[in-house]
């Protein structure tokens, strides 16, 4: 895919963490001008004005967006309602960025602009990289589409995936940039277990706990947001939070994870059970694999057929995995394992992702 002009919709604002449409634009704008819409800032004082419009520059060839709604709480209202604003904020949009017409509308927001008619474009994507239970437009912006992505066959669910031909496309992994430091990991102990994601809003933290007191001999290192960021709106968590062997490290930009992982031994993904998304495919596996390290995750779905992952479906599953893995750790990180697992990362590079879906949305 090169030289398109590329609208990307994300639900996730453009900051310090990353997640796959930050990667996303990152990649698309090495042969693309891609303009980054960053979440809704607030709404118009004053109804149908003039949509607030402000760009700022990331990088070459990649813009960040920002915007007011022309009405308050407009996903509260009729759907015919909602259309009509949207079509009035797109064409504001774009009449400000002085484009007539996208290449590409590339959305990965089911709620706002969820008919992609209202944009002037050539090609119009939904990609769907989270679970959205809540959403009432969902299906409007997949009927809308070009062409419909999911990481995913149960997301939306098994049933609309193939009645509306939606392609299944695995999460992608980061390989480009990544810097390699040397990292403080705090703890007095050898092994390290590592888990990365939302630490205040994601993680079970009773489980986790559960396993620390249980192995005071390992360290359990934390990864990710634990205050406000720009994925989430969040209560502040610390290490005060957990046992004397867990630490928080809070947020590390994404080019620097792959050299804590690389210092870690155990890889976790352990959730929330909340709206069933700790059963669905996780960005932050790819990382997991890179590293080479074995990683112990909840059961989930996408998994299921694949010898990559060590996984469980309850608690005391998950404690016996964890056990029986830290007793034969150099079986589960031996070299051969360790190479399978990395071939998996680099093989859903996001540069082999961008040519997948280059293929399915321009049938080449």
């Amino acid at each position: 895919m090169k030289n398109k002009t590329i609208l990307l919709i994300s639900t996730e604002a453009w900051g310090t963490n990353f997640v796959s449409k930050h990667h996303y634009a990152n990649y698309l704008a090495k042969n693309n001008n891609v303009y980054f819409l960053n979440p809704v800032l607030s709404s118009k004082i004053n109804p149908f004005g003039k949509t607030n419009v402000e760009v700022k520059q990331i990088k070459e060839n990649l813009v960040q967006v920002n915007y007011q709604n022309l009405l308050p709480k407009l996903n509260r209202l009729p759907k015919l309602i909602q259309q009509y604003v949207f079509k009035q904020q797109a064409k504001q949009i774009q009449i400000y960025l002085g484009i007539n017409k996208f290449d590409i509308v590339w959305s990965f927001d089911p709620y706002r602009f969820w008919n992609q008619r209202v944009w002037n474009a050539d090609k119009k994507v939904y990609h769907t990289v989270d679970f959205h239970p809540k959403s009432r437009t969902e299906m409007d912006i997949i009927n809308s589409s070009t062409l419909a992505l999911s990481i995913s066959s149960h997301i939306p669910s098994k049933k609309i995936t193939k009645q509306h031909n939606i392609k299944i496309i695995n999460h992608g992994f980061h390989n480009a940039n990544l810097t390699r430091v040397d990292t403080n990991i705090p703890g007095k102990n050898k092994l390290k277990a590592v888990y990365v994601g939302n630490v205040a809003n994601l993680l079970d933290k009773n489980r986790l706990n559960q396993l620390a007191v249980n192995h005071a001999d390992i360290d359990f290192i934390l990864i990710g947001p634990n205050s406000n960021s720009n994925l989430s709106i969040v209560n502040k968590e610390n290490n005060s939070s957990f046992t004397n062997n867990v630490f928080c490290l809070g947020e590390i930009k994404a080019n620097l994870i792959d050299s804590y992982l690389k210092n870690c031994n155990i890889n976790l993904l352990l959730l929330k059970d909340r709206l069933g998304i700790k059963n669905i495919n996780s960005h932050k596996l790819m990382h997991y694999f890179n590293s080479g390290n074995v990683t112990i995750s909840d059961y989930l779905l996408d998994y299921e057929k694949k010898n990559i992952l060590d996984m469980a479906k309850t608690t005391k599953e998950f404690e016996n995995l964890f056990n029986k893995t830290v007793a034969n750790l150099e079986y589960y990180n031996s070299e051969k394992l360790k190479k399978e697992r990395k071939k998996y990362a680099l093989d859903n590079s996001y540069v082999n992702k961008i040519e997948e879906i280059t293929k399915l949305l321009y049938n080449t």
